[in-house]
């Protein structure tokens, strides 16, 4: 029921992950591509931190009293990854959604997320094409091994209309066209929210005085890209 991950999101107060758990090295986004990639889309937001609105729409879902639910999430894998959804779990507390909180390394959280044995969890994505197509045909389309995609829905979420955008965007070569389908794909996602997105992380690089780095839109570090200072 999309009312019920509405509520999720709106108990949400993403400025204070932002501030108190990342001290300020995240932005709060309803989407997944940070602002200046190929498909970002400057009018659409994060959903308002209501805790209010979130118990009415609960209720109006059918769960006038909650829920209970228990989220896995690494420890070891992201920044931050495990304080994070500690502090999510607090604030869905606050709507009477009673949360349990598993946290993993990394390297036992991994195969049972294959195994898709979570009900809800943590997660992450960076694009190594650095524009809209990677996660919706990689992560949000349809599982679908003859089509090649959703390799990576480890929610198993499936909604013809992404799966629609999907394939229209990736087969249109013309640029403003393409970027106009992810721009609509990017408005419905935040609209339907199959996913609960919570923050872009804000990565940062240091080199020594006289050299200068050019960071990637994939997050890859390469020797190539340290250069000396002009």
């Amino acid at each position: 029921d999309a009312r019920v991950r509405r509520a999720l999101s709106m108990a949400i107060n993403r400025q204070a992950l932002v501030d108190q758990v990342m001290e300020g090295a995240a932005t709060a986004t309803a989407q997944w591509l940070p602002e200046g990639a190929f498909g970002y889309n400057p009018n659409v937001r994060p959903r308002a931190f209501d805790p209010d609105g979130a118990r009415r729409l609960l209720a109006e879902a059918g769960y006038p009293n909650g829920f209970r639910v228990t989220v896995h999430t690494p420890n070891d894998r992201w920044p931050n990854d495990a304080r994070l959804t500690q502090a999510i779990a607090q604030m869905w507390t606050r709507i009477g959604v009673r949360v349990q909180v598993e946290a993993l390394p990394w390297t036992a959280f991994v195969p049972r997320r294959t195994r898709i044995e979570y009900a809800m969890q943590m997660a992450a994505w960076g694009s190594s094409t650095g524009e809209g197509s990677n996660f919706l045909v990689n992560t949000l389309a349809t599982n679908n091994r003859q089509l090649l995609t959703g390799a990576n829905n480890n929610a198993r979420f499936s909604g013809a209309v992404f799966d629609e955008f999907a394939a229209r965007g990736s087969a249109t070569l013309d640029d403003e066209r393409r970027e106009a389908i992810w721009h609509q794909a990017v408005a419905l996602y935040a609209e339907e929210e199959p996913l609960i997105q919570l923050i872009q992380y804000v990565n940062t690089w240091a080199v020594r005085r006289g050299l200068t780095h050019d960071p990637r839109m994939d997050e890859r570090t390469i020797a190539m890209g340290v250069r000396p200072a002009r």
